[in-house]
Protein backbone atom coordinates (compact mmCIF):
# COMPACT_ATOMS: atom_id res chain seq x y z
CA UNK A 1 0.00 0.00 0.00
CA UNK A 2 1.24 3.68 -0.64
CA UNK A 3 1.88 5.96 1.83
CA UNK A 4 0.77 9.36 1.71
CA UNK A 5 2.85 12.03 1.48
CA UNK A 6 2.02 15.17 3.59
CA UNK A 7 4.11 18.32 2.63
CA UNK A 8 4.01 21.19 4.96
CA UNK A 9 3.29 24.34 3.48
CA UNK A 10 6.59 26.78 4.30
CA UNK A 11 4.41 30.29 3.30
CA UNK A 12 3.69 31.98 5.94
CA UNK A 13 0.10 33.12 6.58
CA UNK A 14 0.50 36.10 8.39
CA UNK A 15 2.87 38.42 10.80
CA UNK A 16 4.14 36.35 13.55
CA UNK A 17 2.67 37.62 16.66
CA UNK A 18 5.98 39.10 18.35
CA UNK A 19 6.81 40.88 15.28
CA UNK A 20 3.54 42.74 15.67
CA UNK A 21 4.50 43.87 19.06
CA UNK A 22 7.44 45.14 18.19
CA UNK A 23 6.39 47.17 15.43
CA UNK A 24 2.99 48.44 17.63
CA UNK A 25 5.81 49.16 20.34
CA UNK A 26 8.07 51.09 17.31
CA UNK A 27 5.06 52.64 16.54
CA UNK A 28 3.77 53.93 20.36
CA UNK A 29 7.77 54.95 20.96
CA UNK A 30 7.96 57.42 17.44
CA UNK A 31 4.21 58.96 18.32
CA UNK A 32 5.71 59.04 22.27
CA UNK A 33 8.93 60.99 20.97
CA UNK A 34 6.61 63.50 18.58
CA UNK A 35 4.69 64.58 21.42
CA UNK A 36 7.53 65.12 24.21
CA UNK A 37 9.21 67.06 21.46
CA UNK A 38 6.06 69.10 21.02
CA UNK A 39 5.77 69.67 24.72
CA UNK A 40 9.07 70.62 25.28
CA UNK A 41 8.79 73.33 22.15
CA UNK A 42 6.26 74.53 23.38
CA UNK A 43 7.41 75.22 27.34
CA UNK A 44 10.36 76.89 25.71
CA UNK A 45 7.78 79.04 23.82
CA UNK A 46 5.97 79.99 27.08
CA UNK A 47 9.15 80.24 29.08
CA UNK A 48 10.27 83.08 26.50
CA UNK A 49 7.02 84.66 25.88
CA UNK A 50 7.19 84.71 30.68
CA UNK A 51 10.67 85.75 30.38
CA UNK A 52 9.50 88.97 27.37
CA UNK A 53 6.78 90.02 29.89
CA UNK A 54 9.02 90.06 33.24
CA UNK A 55 11.89 92.11 31.23
CA UNK A 56 8.37 94.73 29.65
CA UNK A 57 7.78 94.69 33.77
CA UNK A 58 10.90 95.05 34.99
CA UNK A 59 11.53 98.50 32.68
CA UNK A 60 8.43 99.70 33.69
CA UNK A 61 9.28 99.45 37.58
CA UNK A 62 12.56 99.90 37.17
CA UNK A 63 11.22 103.16 35.51
CA UNK A 64 8.86 104.66 37.72
CA UNK A 65 11.02 103.65 40.75
CA UNK A 66 14.17 106.07 39.18
CA UNK A 67 10.84 108.65 38.70
CA UNK A 68 9.26 108.64 41.97
CA UNK A 69 12.52 108.84 43.84
CA UNK A 70 12.72 112.34 45.31
CA UNK A 71 15.93 113.97 43.66
CA UNK A 72 16.96 117.50 44.25
CA UNK A 73 19.77 119.37 43.09
CA UNK A 74 20.74 122.83 43.94
CA UNK A 75 17.67 122.36 46.88
CA UNK A 76 15.20 121.79 43.25
CA UNK A 77 13.38 119.22 42.26
CA UNK A 78 14.83 116.74 39.50
CA UNK A 79 13.61 115.08 36.26
CA UNK A 80 15.07 111.72 35.84
CA UNK A 81 15.43 109.02 33.18
CA UNK A 82 16.64 106.03 33.37
CA UNK A 83 19.42 105.20 30.66
CA UNK A 84 19.75 101.53 31.25
CA UNK A 85 20.81 98.71 33.61
CA UNK A 86 23.37 96.08 34.27
CA UNK A 87 25.40 93.68 37.13
CA UNK A 88 28.96 94.78 38.15
CA UNK A 89 31.59 91.82 37.68
CA UNK A 90 33.73 93.92 40.46
CA UNK A 91 31.19 92.63 43.22
CA UNK A 92 27.66 91.67 41.48
CA UNK A 93 25.86 94.15 42.75
CA UNK A 94 22.48 94.88 40.22
CA UNK A 95 22.41 98.53 39.50
CA UNK A 96 20.70 101.34 37.19
CA UNK A 97 22.06 104.00 35.58
CA UNK A 98 19.96 107.42 34.78
CA UNK A 99 20.18 110.74 33.54
CA UNK A 100 18.97 113.94 35.62
CA UNK A 101 18.43 118.02 35.26
CA UNK A 102 16.89 120.65 37.20
CA UNK A 103 15.22 121.89 34.04
CA UNK A 104 12.20 119.55 32.20
CA UNK A 105 13.75 120.39 28.76
CA UNK A 106 17.07 118.18 30.34
CA UNK A 107 19.44 121.06 29.34
CA UNK A 108 22.88 119.73 30.98
CA UNK A 109 22.16 116.72 32.44
CA UNK A 110 24.36 115.01 35.30
CA UNK A 111 24.53 111.53 34.98
CA UNK A 112 23.88 108.87 38.31
CA UNK A 113 24.10 105.46 38.71
CA UNK A 114 21.98 103.73 41.67
CA UNK A 115 23.16 100.48 43.27
CA UNK A 116 20.90 97.99 45.08
CA UNK A 117 22.58 95.25 47.18
CA UNK A 118 21.42 92.41 49.90
CA UNK A 119 21.81 93.65 53.27
CA UNK A 120 21.62 90.53 54.98
CA UNK A 121 21.57 92.41 58.45
CA UNK A 122 18.16 94.13 57.40
CA UNK A 123 16.77 91.17 55.32
CA UNK A 124 16.39 93.57 52.60
CA UNK A 125 17.80 94.98 49.71
CA UNK A 126 19.45 98.57 50.07
CA UNK A 127 20.71 100.77 47.77
CA UNK A 128 23.22 103.80 46.80
CA UNK A 129 23.68 106.65 44.62
CA UNK A 130 27.31 107.63 42.71
CA UNK A 131 27.05 110.91 40.15
CA UNK A 132 29.19 111.01 37.41
CA UNK A 133 29.91 113.93 34.79
CA UNK A 134 31.11 111.12 32.40
CA UNK A 135 27.94 109.91 30.98
CA UNK A 136 29.71 107.18 29.61
CA UNK A 137 30.97 105.85 33.22
CA UNK A 138 29.64 102.57 34.68
CA UNK A 139 31.20 99.41 36.14
CA UNK A 140 32.67 96.66 33.83
CA UNK A 141 30.50 94.10 33.51
CA UNK A 142 27.06 92.60 31.91
CA UNK A 143 25.19 96.20 31.03
CA UNK A 144 22.06 96.54 28.90
CA UNK A 145 21.34 100.28 27.29
CA UNK A 146 18.09 101.67 26.94
CA UNK A 147 17.43 103.38 23.16
CA UNK A 148 14.51 105.21 23.49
Amino acid sequence: MAKKIHKKSTALSGIRPSVGIIITLAVALIISVIINVISVTQLKTNESNLVSEKVAIFDHLAESYIRDMNFMANDQPVYTQMTGYGVSDEDGVFYITFDFATEPTGENPRHGILYFQWDAEHGAYGHAYSYHDDASYRPDGIYYRIVE
